[in-house]
């Protein structure tokens, strides 16, 4: 199956779920357009004109330039009323009075009357969820808010996560952390919906300084306090172990005697745990203000090494890259971990401790891949037996890291 064909068979069973019966929904034609179009379609405008160019502007910021081009052009284009000549395919949704929809229950979630725009996700990965912009009808200002829905109970458990994680995320005066706030959170015909505040990705991209970068890491990290332990005695490894216990197959087994050697080797190491945003990524931040933009908070979790946010950054730039070598990224991530961890200065996790919160770091990202069974989904990276886990064991006995 192509992209192309993964996304509509996808956007057809979730625009399903959205809008159900007695809503009907048809492909092929309607009120509602496919952009940038149908054989490469990310986005499900609404039919509202005026809400479909704002669904445009927040949607273009994170893709490249010639994205933005085409998107501008396509602006232009609704703006005098030609959207259907050039778009063409489209979804024609009709709603019966009374019935029930995402947009009508989000409507009086939000008070407000809304139109919703829905992106088309890409297959393969077992995390994917939809994703929705709420719209004021008529008006071609910001979104609402932005809104997630989890369908499964994998999905939905990273919904109820990411709203519990912005409901307790300090927010001091000064921050350069700037995450968005939850306008609701609720269910609905058993899915879990959360609406967020929307952050400004729409305004222009401002680079983002080493300082900012660096201090948005440290902020994250002391979220919810630090403290330095032994491994061996810290709630964050008997967790590790306890996740690791429960999952099967021959990559699990590997991954239990990865971490057995650890334990052996390393367990009276002191490192310092604290919090992590869980999927820090170029494309889950954007610079602005002298701030940083940090949104897909559904990963945060505290009482972990330190380090974890710097090391999923380099890693994930380092892999997004189809031509990449993920096996090498994994290995470099683990040698270089010493660089990586630079921002947090001359606090522990310092150098004789890097390498091994990498190994923790690429465990930990191993744990969540098999527990998402993110092979079975088709993930490119899914076979964590091919990537992580000999870079966790590479060297692992050649050098024992002093304690601090």
């Amino acid at each position: 199956m192509s992209d192309t064909a993964d996304r509509l068979a996808a956007l057809s069973e979730t625009t399903r779920l959205l809008w159900p019966e007695p809503a009907r929904v048809a492909f092929g034609s309607g009120g509602r357009l496919l952009a940038p179009g149908a054989r490469r379609p990310r986005i499900l405008l609404p039919a509202d004109r005026a809400a479909a160019v704002a669904a445009l502007r927040a949607y273009g910021r994170v893709e490249s330039r010639a994205a933005r081009l085409v998107t501008a052009g396509l602006i232009w284009s609704l703006r005098g009323g030609l959207g259907r000549a050039v778009l063409r395919q489209g979804v024609r949704v009709d709603v019966p009075d009374g019935a029930e929809t995402v947009e009508t229950y989000l409507s009086e979630a939000l008070g407000r009357p809304v139109c919703a725009a829905l992106y088309a996700r890409p297959a393969g990965r077992a995390n994917d969820k939809p994703v929705l912009q709420a719209l004021s009808p008529g008006a071609s200002g910001p979104p609402v808010a932005f809104v997630k829905v989890g369908v499964n109970e994998l999905t939905g458990r990273l919904v109820r996560a990411e709203a519990a994680a912005l409901e307790r995320l300090p927010r001091a005066a000064g921050a350069v952390v700037r995450a968005p706030e939850v306008l609701h959170f609720g269910s609905w015909r058993g899915l879990d919906v959360l609406a967020l505040t929307p952050l400004p990705t729409w305004e222009p991209g401002r680079p983002v300084a080493p300082d900012t970068f660096s201090a948005a890491l440290r902020e994250i990290a002391g979220a919810a306090g630090t403290q330095r332990i032994r491994l061996a005695g810290s709630p964050y490894w008997s967790v590790l172990n306890d996740r690791v216990a429960a999952l099967p197959g021959e990559a699990a087994d590997r991954l239990r005697a990865a971490l057995a050697a650890i334990g052996e080797h390393h367990g009276d190491a002191e490192i310092v745990f604290g919090s992590w945003h869980g999927d820090f990524t170029p494309w889950n931040t954007a610079g602005s203000d002298g701030g940083l933009l940090v949104w897909d908070w559904e990963r945060f979790a505290a009482d972990v090494p330190v380090g974890f946010d710097a090391l999923h950054h380099r890693l994930q730039r380092a892999v997004s890259d189809p031509a990449a070598d993920p096996a090498r990224a994994a290995a470099e991530c683990v040698r270089d971990a010493a660089g990586t961890l630079a921002p947090f200065g001359a606090e522990p996790p310092h150098a004789p401790h890097a390498p091994l919160v990498a190994r923790l770091y690429l465990a930990e990202l191993a744990a969540r891949y098999l527990a998402d069974r993110q092979a079975e989904a088709g993930a490119r990276l899914g076979d964590v037996g091919a990537w992580l886990l000999p870079a966790l064991t590479e060297g692992m006995h050649e050098t024992k890291e002093t304690n601090g």
